[in-house]
């Protein structure tokens, strides 16, 4: 499990990497829960019966649930909660580490600051925290790409 915070500027450049960038597209999305004028919460699962063809498998990208998310946000006042869930395509999984099951990054802006955790579940139970490591490194190469503040 990694912890880091943004704050300040670095809000501002995270959240135009997240909504109108595509640096996070990749990710699925798990939950996403938004506090406005009401609140709204998002399961990511796919719901296969509303597609007339094939529906994508698992979790529905961030690149399919961006703009809605950025049309609820978006406007003059900042959310007063935002929580987010995205988690790491299965497919990609064995790119970053052969024990990884499961690599999740969580967001949660709430008064002013954006906390971030990642977590990971393994294949295999094994003492070692390599595919923590594998995962952390990762994000750490994610937001230095975008720009962000060095973790």
């Amino acid at each position: 499990m990694y912890v880091f915070s943004l704050d300040g500027e670095d809000i501002k450049k995270f959240m135009n990497a997240l909504l109108r960038e595509n640096g996070f597209d990749v990710f699925r999305v798990h939950s996403c829960e938004i506090t406005t004028f009401c609140n709204f919460s998002i399961d990511g699962t796919v719901n296969k019966d509303f597609f007339e063809n094939e529906a994508p498998e698992g979790n529905c990208p961030w690149a399919v649930l961006k703009p809605v998310v950025f049309n609820i946000i978006k406007g003059k006042r900042l959310p007063k909660v935002f929580k987010l869930v995205l988690g790491v395509p299965k497919d990609k999984l064995p790119l970053l580490h052969d024990n990884l099951k499961e690599a999740f990054l969580n967001i949660n802006y709430e008064n002013g600051k954006i906390n971030f955790v990642t977590g990971t579940l393994q294949n295999e139970f094994r003492l070692d925290k390599q595919q923590d490591a594998a995962f952390e490194n990762y994000i750490k190469k994610l937001f230095k790409k975008l720009g962000l503040a060095a973790l």
